[in-house]
């Protein structure tokens, strides 16, 4: 998994050398990006060309992982940054822990493209970019481990912070997360040997029993999913695929998957693309606004309570850009003249474009992980995982930057039955989307067959 650093780079400083020699434990770890990354770099949605991997990028991506492995078992804020504190360093005590990155190479085996829906609304500029430059790089992540000594500290057992606390965040990082932006979308994911699985590891009869396997050995608490913390922790809530694939194959299905629960519509014979969506949030914003297509002032699905107001996906991450066409299919065949002399109403008109934002910030994090687990430079095991977040206590409703309602708990988490309803099965009505989604019939087929209609 690693192995001792007897002879620095020449690439670390005066500096790091000094600490090198001095240092009570060093390790080294061989790391390669097999997807490719999406930002990263000091502009946002831009990678750096120069610097790909930035120590301060390893060093907050194991802080969080930190957090998410060992965190479950602090009760409070002021515990976990307590210990925090004592691992990682703050503004009166420095860090038992030095890490840099050393840069080696990068060799692309094969091209390996985004799904659509992963990246979004990012250009093809980026894209070809990140898969020019970022698809196949390897650097090494030096970690050197010294007492830090000072008017306010005093020995710590380095090798147990080694073995308890930074290799069970190396772990879940490498194979969890990523680097870059958009890591829970599978972009910019890593391989290690010795701390990713082997092909044996992830089929999938004896993936779980890895997993467990982990959990077990770095005494790791995994909170049940309707408890959290106040911050994200690893969960066991995890699917995967039935069988080891190629790495795009592997993202491409978890990412379809993903796409077709969170796009369901009414797909009418005959018509290419889908109609009316079948969540609530379209009608729940005509509803709030008073505004709709004369065509669209009716709810749907027609069983749905009237008046409902349901926003759901939120639970999915925000924020969330909602965009209604002003002309829908009904208006295109209208004549000329029939299109003249329809002059609407203010509230005929489809609402503005709207904004989901949580309570009081700009943006939350999704929960939900979707990406291929590298299991070699070129196989994978497709995975869904799930991070325990707190719940989501309230949303703003925007439009032209003007809230226009204020969401609690009774909208986020409906409880509420109609036909064709995400939030709902042939089983019980979920008050998590989290729960409808892995529950789902999308997340079936991507378990045991396919959701691509082709690849």
């Amino acid at each position: 998994m690693g192995r001792r650093l007897k002879n620095p780079t020449t690439n670390v400083t005066d500096l790091e050398q000094s600490i090198a020699k001095n240092s009570n434990l060093q390790k080294v770890y061989t790391i390669t990006v097999v997807t490719p990354m999406y930002g990263g770099g000091y502009q946002i949605g831009q990678i750096d060309t120069e610097q790909l991997v930035r120590t301060g990028t390893v060093r907050g991506q194991l802080r969080f992982w930190w957090r998410a492995t060992r965190g479950a078992a602090y009760e409070n804020v002021y515990e976990l940054r307590k210990r925090e504190a004592e691992i990682f360093g703050d503004t009166s005590r420095p860090s038992c822990i030095k890490i840099w990155i050393e840069s080696t190479s990068t060799k692309p085996t094969r091209k390996i493209y985004f799904p659509k829906y992963a990246l979004y609304s990012a250009g093809k500029e980026v894209e070809a970019s990140s898969i020019k430059h970022t698809l196949g790089h390897t650097f090494k992540l030096h970690i050197i481990y010294k007492q830090p000594f000072n008017d306010i500290t005093k020995a710590i057992d380095l090798e147990d912070i080694e073995r308890k606390e930074i290799e069970p965040a190396l772990w879940a990082w490498i194979n969890f997360g990523g680097v870059g932006a958009r890591t829970r979308r599978g972009c910019g994911s890593l391989y290690c040997p010795g701390i990713s699985p082997t092909v044996d590891n992830c089929t999938p009869k004896h993936f779980l029993s890895w997993f467990d396997k982990h959990i077990e050995k770095y005494e790791l608490k995994l909170l049940q999913a309707d408890h959290s913390r106040e911050w994200p922790t690893l969960s066991n809530q995890i699917r995967f695929r039935s069988r080891i694939e190629g790495i795009q194959k592997a993202w491409h299905e978890v990412i379809e998957a993903y796409r077709l629960f969170r796009r369901r519509a009414n797909q009418e014979k005959g018509k290419p693309r889908p109609g009316r969506s079948h969540w609530p949030e379209a009608d729940s914003i005509r509803t709030i606004t008073g505004m709709a297509h004369p065509k669209h002032n009716k709810k749907y699905p027609t069983n749905k309570p009237d008046k409902l107001i349901s926003f759901p996906k939120a639970q999915l991450g925000l924020p969330i850009i909602f965009k209604f066409k002003q002309n829908i299919e009904e208006d295109k065949k209208l004549s000329y003249e029939e299109r003249r002399k329809r002059k609407p109403k203010p509230n005929e008109q489809e609402p503005d474009d709207s904004q989901l934002v949580p309570k009081g910030k700009d943006r939350l994090a999704s929960p939900v992980i979707l990406k291929p687990l590298v299991c070699s430079l070129d196989k994978s095991l497709g995975i869904i995982a799930i991070l325990n977040q707190p719940p989501l206590e309230g949303a703003e409703l925007k439009q032209n930057d003007r809230i226009v309602k204020q969401l609690g708990t009774k909208e986020i988490y409906p409880d509420v039955s109609y036909d064709n309803n995400p939030m709902q099965d042939n089983k019980k009505v979920y008050t998590s989307a989290v729960e409808a989604f892995l529950n789902s019939k999308e997340v079936e087929k991507f378990c045991e067959s396919t959701n691509l209609k082709r690849y």
